[in-house]
């Protein structure tokens, strides 16, 4: 039996030691089982050396945003946690990755230790999967941070000339993202060589104020809305969405396509409408993009995909 304080409710109890993880000498943390992903970054911010930082998709949680894996509770997510490579640890089952970390880069909100807003984004970008990463990044551009700012800091790190997937994430990134699904579609229709499509394109509703399209090409009015399953289900927001639709396009001429969350796993149907409508309406690319486009779909066709490969 080990006595301990436990961290989250100041209460002393006695504890299985079985229970009690090591985190150094004379150290141990107790995980409580479903406490806060907030809660347990605090508790082992304050148990580890001024080194440790909190990091990654833990440390966007403590920031306010959601960039778990999808379905992923956050009760269920471990802590994530880097430091410099120079730093030694201790053996412990609280393990911390150890990565280039600048002063800089480091910041405190609330008593934690933790990546800045800045170059936190920069981490999701770098280390999520693919279809994640842009989601991430849209996410944070959302809140403000500057894509120069974070261009300009990727350029410190170690290995950037040589990382072509950052700098694509990075150059796909888009503020006007409103959900990860804006996010992914936008990426599926870019990665298949599309034009990039523009985000929260504005058009008259029928009482005066503004609609806005997920994803459209003004020129050609064909857009992509992404359908959530949290927004769009439910008799009242189908009969919504079926209204604002016929308006868009028996009003105003757009051809409006509907993208769900299968989009991730059978993303090809879905893009060949999109090629369909935008060649009917007048698109001409060249034959560098076609070819380009055709590629990439009967790659898709041909085995089954998803957006993290």
């Amino acid at each position: 039996m080990i006595e301990h304080m436990n961290e989250f409710s100041g209460a002393r109890k006695r504890t299985p030691a079985e229970s009690a993880v090591p985190v150094r000498d004379g150290v141990f943390f107790i995980p409580v089982r479903g406490a806060p992903l907030h809660a347990r970054a605090a508790a082992l911010s304050g148990l580890l050396s001024q080194n440790t930082v909190v990091a990654r998709r833990t440390a966007a949680w403590m920031w306010g945003l959601d960039v778990l894996p999808p379905g992923v509770s956050e009760a269920d997510w471990g802590v994530e946690l880097i430091t410099h490579p120079t730093c030694e640890t201790p053996p412990s089952p609280v393990t911390a990755e150890h990565v280039e970390l600048r002063a800089g880069h480091v910041t405190e909100k609330a008593g934690v230790r933790l990546t800045s807003v800045s170059r936190t984004a920069l981490d999701c970008a770098r280390w999520l999967p693919r279809h994640e990463a842009v989601a991430a990044l849209d996410q944070f551009l959302r809140r403000g941070v500057n894509i120069g700012e974070l261009t300009a800091m990727a350029r410190t790190l170690p290995g950037y000339r040589g990382n072509k997937r950052l700098r694509e994430i990075v150059r796909l990134g888009d503020r006007g993202a409103a959900s990860p699904g804006e996010s992914w579609t936008r990426m599926a229709v870019v990665r298949c060589g599309f034009p990039r499509p523009r985000t929260q394109v504005p058009v008259p509703g029928p009482t005066g104020r503004h609609l806005y399209i997920d994803l459209g090409y003004p020129d050609y009015r064909v857009g992509l809305e992404y359908d959530g399953e949290r927004h769009h289900t439910g008799p009242e927001s189908r009969a919504h969405d079926t209204s604002r639709r016929a308006w868009l396009t028996n009003q105003l001429g757009w051809e409006i396509l509907p993208v769900t969350k299968e989009l991730l796993c059978r993303p090809a149907p879905y893009l060949e409408a999109l090629l369909t409508a935008l060649l009917h309406r007048g698109w001409n690319p060249d034959n560098a993009t076609m070819d380009h486009i055709a590629t990439r779909l009967a790659q898709l066709n041909r085995r089954p995909h998803r957006l993290t490969i």
